[in-house]
């Protein structure tokens, strides 16, 4: 019933978001067609300048459900140094977050077939804000809740190393490197809210079947220093570096099936994900939409 979701998802929101370390990154289905958000290393890692944008619609028809999306743009300066970044805005009922993040890269040549160890940093600045309906608060008294607004700005920043060359890529990196704090208690024993570190891995390698078909398994795992490991395992097949299609096993008790097509030089990508877990009942799956365009680079040689 409406009252059971109402209650559920404040619950879901509440625990998530106003434990002891909050604010942790999203972690999107298609994380292979925007990587740049989770390392900063991998700016400028592309033959081309990647301008993405990228929706996911977490939980459809689930009231208050999280949206995210991004903005994000990066390549080469020159044959060593990249830049890149990204604008992300994220909302969970009741809290809004948008981060504005700009990365540098470093490159360095290990061989002759162009692989290449990059070096990345990141800075962040985050506007976060916090606001219960009172009307929406369930009945009774809780310190976890309450219904006066909370906005804050703060500072970060990010680091990560990243392997690649035409087939393999292998990356890890932290987010939220400094913890920023609030400064103020979410309440009663709930101690000081501050940002949560994240670590991230990812690695992925192109096998080829024939001239015009090629597999390629991918991963990206998350770990928070309070919190069990997250993972998303994904397996896409391509024709001709045009077209192709994917599925991916998430932690989330959920599957995710996507596909993508290349048209010149722009790349459209959409992912279905579908729950088994007791959320299930209560929602119509998660939608993402991922939209690129691919920039020359002289720098590359594309």
């Amino acid at each position: 019933c409406k009252i059971m979701k109402r209650v559920l998802i404040i619950s879901i929101l509440v625990f998530s978001f106003l434990s002891s370390k909050s604010q942790q990154s999203v972690m999107f289905s298609q994380y292979f067609t925007n990587d740049v958000i989770y390392n900063p290393a991998i700016s400028g890692s592309k033959d081309y300048n990647q301008f993405t944008l990228q929706s996911r619609q977490q939980w459809l028809g689930f009231e208050g459900a999280p949206l995210s999306a991004n903005i994000s743009y990066h390549g080469s300066l020159n044959n060593r140094s990249a830049m890149g970044g990204y604008l992300e805005y994220d909302r969970t009922t009741p809290s809004n977050q948008t981060n504005l993040q700009i990365n540098y890269a470093y490159h360095v040549p290990l061989n002759s077939d162009n692989t290449y160890l990059s070096f990345g940093l990141g800075a962040k600045v985050m506007y976060y804000y916090l606001n219960f309906e009172p009307g929406k608060l369930p009945p009774g008294y809780d310190p976890a809740y309450n219904d006066r607004a909370f906005e804050k700005f703060l500072g970060d920043a990010s680091s990560g190393l990243y392997l690649y060359n035409e087939k393999l890529h292998i990356g890890y990196s932290v987010i939220n490197m400094l913890q920023s704090s609030f400064n103020e208690e979410v309440g009663d024993g709930f101690g000081k809210n501050i940002e949560e570190r994240v670590y991230y891995g990812m690695a992925g390698y192109k096998i080829k079947i024939d001239r015009d078909w090629y597999i390629e398994p991918s991963f990206l795992l998350r770990h928070r220093d309070n919190g069990d490991p997250e993972y998303n395992f994904s397996t896409r097949l391509f024709y001709m570096d045009q077209i192709w299609t994917g599925l991916s096993i998430r932690s989330n008790q959920s599957l995710a099936f996507s596909v993508g097509t290349n048209s010149g030089k722009i790349q459209f990508a959409y992912s279905f994900d579908h729950y088994f877990g007791e959320i299930s009942q209560y929602q119509l799956g998660t939608h993402e939409i991922t939209m690129s365009i691919m920039i020359p680079n002289p720098v590359k040689g594309y």
